[in-house]
């Protein structure tokens, strides 16, 4: 992708379609102005979209939404555009439902809802002009407190997120058995073929070039075990040797794709996951391993790995109960440390 101009899918359907969503929000047809971030920039997003603010001005307010669109004229990233289209569009909406279902809404706190709103996912490339865009809530505090990624992980936000996977990760537990027609096709969507199994590979290691400066210590053992964890993560992608625990899982869940929001007294409260264009269908372990691997230093895992993953398993049986689903038989403990053993070993942990 470096050695040619890469152009964003930015046409008059982008417009057309924030446009709509303006009216939809309430701005006066035509009393509007649209503006869009100067700050346009490709590879923010694991290289395969680009992502741009569109500012919404009109009836004395002003609304401002988070957009995606794919690069013109590359079709691995067109594939993972469509990917990420499918799960705010289907997965996500099936989530939501199922959960509303439940009595477990938004406002009860008990859910799992750690993502950006998207107003919009769409992706249809055989219309005479191709239409394709993503448009989420956008928040500064999205940006205000987006990790700094030289700065340690600790335990207050790790512990977020560890709760978060877990009630994500128990959604799939629960609608496997309630609703399997219905789960089925998050299955066949998530299936890991080569263009994700590719984009896996240079996700992790750009991570851990990223993160080099923060475990500058420890660059001799990770080189030394990476390519053992990366092939032991490939195997959690697949469903015949992971089932009967395969879940919808995040795929690429390190602090780049983690937004954390704080109180005033800058205490972490609650967490969104980002960045969904590797969800897949999968291990549970994909999304712990690559976390604790990528986001966390050895010494880190040693002091509190146990700990985390209780806590972790803790939300996720809570949640299931809540589901109607039973993690004691569905998922044990003992299984999420068996199944977990192999890499703790690799990662000395």
């Amino acid at each position: 992708m470096a050695d040619r101009k890469i152009t964003p899918m930015f046409n008059d359907y982008v417009y057309e379609a924030i446009r709509r969503i303006a009216v939809e929000q309430g701005f006066t047809p035509d009393l509007f102005s649209v503006d869009f971030d100067e700050e346009t920039r490709l590879e923010c997003d694991g290289y395969v979209s680009f992502v741009f603010k569109a500012i919404i001005n009109g009836d004395d307010r002003e609304f401002t939404l988070w957009c995606k669109v794919p690069p013109n004229g590359d079709e691995r990233s067109l594939e993972l555009f469509k990917r990420e289209c499918f799960f705010y569009r289907e997965t996500l909406h099936g989530f939501y439902e199922f959960q509303a279902e439940k009595g477990l809404a938004e406002e009860s706190g008990d859910g799992f809802y750690a993502t950006p709103k998207c107003y919009l996912a769409h992706c249809n490339t055989d219309a005479p002009e191709p239409e394709a865009l993503i448009m989420l809530e956008y928040n500064e505090a999205f940006e205000k407190w987006d990790w700094d990624k030289l700065e340690p992980i600790n335990v207050e936000h790790t512990r977020l997120v560890m709760e978060q996977l877990g009630r994500l990760h128990a959604l799939s537990f629960a609608m496997k058995e309630q609703r399997p027609e219905l789960f089925e096709q998050y299955k066949r969507a998530g299936q890991p073929d080569s263009a994700l199994i590719t984009l896996m590979k240079e996700s992790f290691d750009r991570a851990l070039i990223t993160m080099r400066t923060r475990f500058e210590s420890e660059q001799e053992r990770i080189v030394a075990v990476k390519d053992a964890v990366f092939e032991s993560l490939k195997k959690c992608c697949d469903p015949a040797t992971a089932e009967p625990y395969c879940v919808v899982t995040h795929g690429d869940c390190w602090i780049n794709n983690i937004i954390y929001s704080h109180n005033e007294n800058n205490v972490a409260t609650g967490v969104i996951l980002t960045d969904w264009q590797s969800s897949r269908y999968a291990s549970p372990i994909l999304d712990l391993c690559y976390f604790f691997f990528i986001s966390a230093g050895e010494q880190f895992r040693r002091d509190n790995m146990d700990s985390l993953l209780h806590h972790y398993h803790g939300a996720l049986a809570d949640f299931l109960a809540k589901l109607g689903g039973d993690a004691a038989r569905q998922f044990p403990l003992t299984t999420l440390l068996r199944l977990m053993k192999p890499y703790r070993d690799l990662l000395g942990s």
